[in-house]
Parts: structure tokens; C-alpha cells; sequence
């Protein structure tokens, strides 16, 4: 096989070097007897290298390797060293410069008389990504088009506004799309005089329905560079439009919500503040009511309570305004009036939002219970003032200590009774002044307090400043804050002195019962001689004598008589004194 693939080639070879397909010739015999430069640049052949090669010896060398799919490779392996036919196969393959192209391969007998075989590579990498981009662009919002330097529609896919792909070529502006020819016209206009790329938002009336399409237009050039004409796409955003629309619509609804939360918060924050009174509050109300209305720049706002008035811009009437009734335990004392200062557009119910009348009604609301708690709180002060002042006056010591701060309130009274001044007990806790004799009974009566019970009669033993030693009576209760016991109260009295007269008064009665007791044995002790004297003197000669004995024991029998009457007076009293207890 010395000759050349011209001389063997019975084709016109003019016209099968100018293909853009790659042609490959191979005899009978398996080796290769032509080829085109197409051919020879996809597989990248030098010159004539390859002809008279094996068919094999090609497929190793130039052909397979560049194939990147292995199940394609054995393919074709198989049918093109066998001479068999191959109708297309598409395959994934790396040409020589790097690239990564789609390669349909084909082969057939092409000359039955010479038996030699015709096989076909073509670039499909185009045809592919044109069934992709028309796959990608089917059912989609998306236009695509070109026009020429006339404006005349050359080109277009996925046509959506009345004409379709095929009746808009040829087409101006005028004649597709009538009602924005002039604006369609001057933007593409721009884009051939400038060269540059125009992106606008144009809206289309099609069927009664409008429509609005993002366009994007950019310059169509020839391989020269010049331009040649506009190529564009065209978006629908009439959805996104509508979305965005409602989006804004619902933010300035939120702008609004959040603007009555911040006006709800502010009022909130002003009860907080400290030496606030009801009319620094009320005027304070009605400098930040405006930011919760629509336009706050001309927003005016009265306040009324008890028959006092508090302004933000001014006193004057106007027609457009919107009140709520302030109630305090069930009773009107005011009302809240919003009003324009000036006529602004209306809506369905008027210049007001009904958004705007809830928020006035909650103000209010708010407002009545702002006034109730005020109320309260000042009653509870002056309550807790006459308190004071009672314990402050209070002969009695009076007590309130905390679990985790020891004592924080002593009454005046306790200087009196154990002379710590109440700033110096205030912060120890009791068991610094009870002696040890006593903290038994007093860690008793503290249990018991903090079960929720109440101790009465506690008597405690504590320690004077001085180091005396007093005797305390308390009662104590439990201090009771959002249903759990945080400490007690403790009231007592100072019984040193009772305890004392207590003890004096049974040592007198238990002497007085003694002294009773001596005389009842001593009258019986008397009365039994002063018997016998009465015998002797019967018995005596001398009645002189014997009466003057008679005489004698009668007047001893009287002064015993009187004794036992003031001995019974004695044991009365003594049964009434223990009796009430005096």
C-alpha cells in the first residue's frame, strides 16, 4: 500500500477536506487509507502520519485515549477493530488542546466494491448544548431574541406575548408589539448607538392582562466586532413583582405594628421611671402617642383625667379625630382624643386605621391600670407611713428580719428596751442578743413561723447592751411574698418588771400561807392548856382565885376567836388575789 490517500480516494476531496465533520477511510485490509484535516485536528494526526497505520495501532494511539467514558472505549473498540457498523454513538472525550467536547462517532461499509469502511467524528458538543439550552428554556419565564441592525426579529425561543417563534421573524416593533413600540425601540436604539448593556423593566398588555418583563439587550457583533445587530432575553417578574408589592406592603404593615409596639414600650418604660408622678406620666403619654399613628407630624393628642387637660400640639378642634374612655375601678375619669392637625388622605373608614383605633384602645386600657396601680401605691404608702409612724410611737419593739439579710427594720422602742439604737441591730440577726438559756425555745417558735404558723407568748431571755438581762414576750408571723415565707415579723414587750413583781407576789403568797398555817397551829396549841387551866381553877377552894384564872382564859379565848376570823379574812383574800391574779 505505497499509494497516496489522493490517489486512492474515489471522492472529490476538495469538498471532504472543507467538512467540518472528521472523515476517516480505512481498506479491507484494517489500516488506514485517508483522512480529512478535520479528522487530523480532532484527534490531533500530524500531516499523514497515520496513513497505512493499523486500524488498531490508530485507536491506541489517537482515537480512545481522548474518550473519557470506558464503557464507550470497549465499544468501540470492539465494533470498529471488527469492521462492524456503528450507527452514532455520543461520547464524552478530551481533545488534544484540552478541551471537553461531545464526539458522535459513526462507521459503515462506504464502498462495497473496495470493501472499505467510512467513519465518521462530528462535534456535537454545539448540537448538545442547543438541545440544552432549548430543554433549559421550555415552559420557562425566560425570552430569548435577536434582532438586526433594522430591528427586525432574525431570531427568538420561547416566544410568550402573543406572536410565536416562527410568525415574529421578520417582525418590528410596531408590528409585534405595538403598544411599547416606542419604548422598546429607543432602549435597543441605545444599545446599537452605545454598544452598551441596557437592562429595563417594561410592561406588556397582553389578552387584558398585563405583564412585566425584565429585559436585558445587549450588542450582537459579527466576527469583525462590529455590531450587527441587538440580542436580548426577556424575564417575566410579574409574579415577583406582585411578591415584592405585597412584601412592601407587609413591611410598612410591620413598620407600623413595630411603631405601636415602640409607642405600648415607651409608655411601659414611663411608669418604670423613678419619681414619676400621674402628671408627668399623662404628658409624657401624650408627647409619644403621635410616633404610633400614620403621620406623626401631624398628629395632635389630648389626655383628660379628673377634669385636668395635657396637650401635644395644642388645644385646637378639628374635625378628624378618634377618642377612648380611660376607666379606673370601673369608673370613666377621662378619655384619650387623637386628632389631625391638618386633612390628609383617607382610607376605607376615614383618615384613621382601624389598627390605629386598637392601639388608642389599648393605650387607654393600659392607662386606666396604670392609674389604678398609682392609686394603689399611694394608698399602700400612706398606709405604710401611718405604720411607721404607729411603730415609731410604739412603746412596743417591733420586728421584721428576712432569711438572707437578717433583721432590716427595729422600732425606735428597742433603744428603749435593750439601748441598741435600731441602726446598730439592723442587718445582725436575733440570735446576737438571745442568751443561751433561751434559744432552744426561740429556734422552736422560729420553726413553727416558717411552717406559717403563729407564735404567741414567746418568752425569751436576752442580753442588754448594758449586760443586764431582759425578758421579752413575743409574737411572731410569718412574712408571706408571692406565696413562699422570705421571713417573719416579731412584736414584743419588755416583761423584766412584770416577771419580777410575778415573782415577788408568790413569794408573798407562799409567806402569807406560812403565817396562816403558824396560826392555825398556834390557836390549837393555846386553846388545849387554856382547857385545862379552865379545869384547875373547878378544881381550886379559893373561888377568888379561881375566878381570876376563869377571867383570864376568857380573855386569852377572845384574842383566839379574833385571830381565827382575821386568819379566814386572811385565806379570802388570799383566794381573790390568786383568783384575778393580782
Amino acid at each position: 500500500m505505497t499509494d497516496s490517500h489522493q490517489d486512492r480516494a474515489p471522492f472529490d476531496r476538495a469538498v471532504l477536506n472543507a467538512l467540518e465533520d472528521g472523515l476517516l477511510v480505512v481498506s479491507d485490509d484494517r489500516k488506514v487509507s485517508w483522512y480529512n484535516p478535520s479528522l487530523a485536528r480532532t484527534l490531533g494526526i500530524r500531516h499523514a502520519d497515520a496513513i497505512g497505520m493499523e486500524m488498531s495501532s490508530l485507536l491506541d494511539a489517537y482515537f480512545l485515549p481522548i474518550i473519557e467514558d470506558d464503557d464507550s472505549v470497549r465499544l468501540l473498540r470492539h465494533v470498529l477493530e471488527n469492521g462492524a457498523d456503528l450507527p452514532s454513538l455520543l461520547c464524552r472525550a478530551r481533545t488534544p488542546d484540552g478541551t471537553r467536547r461531545w464526539l458522535s462517532i459513526s462507521s459503515k461499509q462506504a464502498f462495497a466494491v473496495t470493501g472499505q469502511r467510512l467513519i465518521k467524528i462530528r462535534d456535537a458538543t454545539a448540537d448538545l448544548n442547543a438541545h440544552h439550552f432549548r430543554a433549559a428554556l421550555d415552559q420557562s419565564p425566560v425570552v430569548v431574541f435577536v434582532q438586526d441592525e433594522e430591528l427586525r426579529y432574525i431570531w427568538s425561543y420561547n416566544q410568550q406575548l402573543g406572536s410565536t417563534d416562527a410568525s415574529i421573524i421578520g417582525m418590528h416593533e410596531e408590528d409585534a408589539f405595538p403598544e411599547n413600540a416606542g419604548h422598546l425601540a429607543a432602549l435597543k436604539r441605545r444599545v446599537l448607538e452605545t454598544g452598551e448593556t441596557v437592562r429595563a423593566a417594561v410592561t406588556f398588555t397582553v389578552a387584558g392582562e398585563r405583564r412585566v418583563r425584565d429585559l436585558t439587550l445587549k450588542p450582537l457583533r459579527d466576527a469583525e466586532g462590529k455590531i450587527v445587530g441587538v440580542a436580548g432575553t426577556a424575564f417575566d417578574v410579574t409574579e415577583r413583582n406582585r411578591v415584592e408589592v405585597a412584601l412592601r406592603e407587609k413591611t410598612h404593615e410591620l413598620k407600623k405594628r413595630m411603631d405601636e409596639l415602640r409607642c405600648l414600650y415607651t409608655i411601659a418604660h414611663l411608669v418604670e421611671t423613678p419619681g414619676m408622678t400621674l402628671d408627668k406620666l399623662l404628658q409624657a403619654v401624650a408627647d409619644t402617642l403621635p410616633v404610633g399613628w400614620q403621620y406623626p407630624e401631624y398628629t395632635g393628642v389630648r389626655i383628660t383625667v379628673d377634669g385636668r387637660d395635657y396637650y401635644r400640639g395644642g388645644p385646637a378642634d378639628t374635625p378628624w379625630k378618634q377618642e377612648s374612655p380611660i376607666v379606673v375601678h370601673g369608673r370613666r375619669v377621662g378619655e384619650v382624643e387623637v386628632r389631625y392637625l391638618a386633612e390628609i388622605p383617607e382610607g376605607g373608614e376615614g383618615p384613621f386605621l382601624p389598627e390605629e383605633q386598637m392601639l388608642l384602645d389599648s393605650v387607654t386600657k393600659r392607662l386606666g391600670r396604670i392609674i389604678e396601680r398609682l392609686q394603689v401605691e399611694a394608698a399602700l404608702e400612706e398606709s405604710e407611713e401611718k405604720f411607721r409612724g404607729i411603730a415609731q410611737r410604739s412603746f412596743d419593739l417591733i420586728v421584721t428580719s428576712y432569711l438572707n439579710g437578717g433583721l432590716n427594720y427595729v422600732s425606735p422602742a428597742m433603744e428603749r428596751i435593750l439601748g441598741y439604737s435600731p441602726e446598730e441591730m439592723v442587718g445582725t440577726d436575733w440570735e446576737d442578743y438571745i442568751l443561751p438559756t433561751s434559744l432552744l425555745a426561740w429556734e422552736e417558735g422560729r420553726r413553727r413561723v416558717l411552717r406559717g404558723e403563729q407564735v404567741e407568748g414567746l418568752q425569751i431571755e436576752v442580753r442588754r447592751k448594758n449586760g443586764e438581762t431582759a425578758i421579752l414576750e413575743l409574737n411572731e408571723s410569718p412574712i408571706v411574698e408571692k406565696k413562699i415565707i422570705v421571713g417573719f415579723q416579731v412584736v414584743g414587750r419588755d416583761i423584766s418588771e412584770r416577771i419580777l413583781h410575778e415573782r415577788l407576789r408568790e413569794q408573798a403568797f407562799d409567806m402569807t400561807e406560812r403565817n396562816i398555817e403558824q396560826f392555825a397551829f398556834l390557836a390549837d396549841r393555846i386553846r388545849h392548856p387554856l382547857q385545862v387551866v379552865m379545869g384547875v381553877a373547878d378544881l381550886l377552894e379559893d373561888e377568888v382565885v379561881a375566878e381570876k384564872l376563869r377571867e383570864q382564859v376568857r380573855r386569852i379565848n377572845t384574842r383566839i376567836s379574833e385571830l381565827d376570823r382575821e386568819w379566814t379574812e386572811s385565806r379570802k383574800i388570799r383566794e381573790f388575789l390568786k383568783r384575778y391574779e393580782l
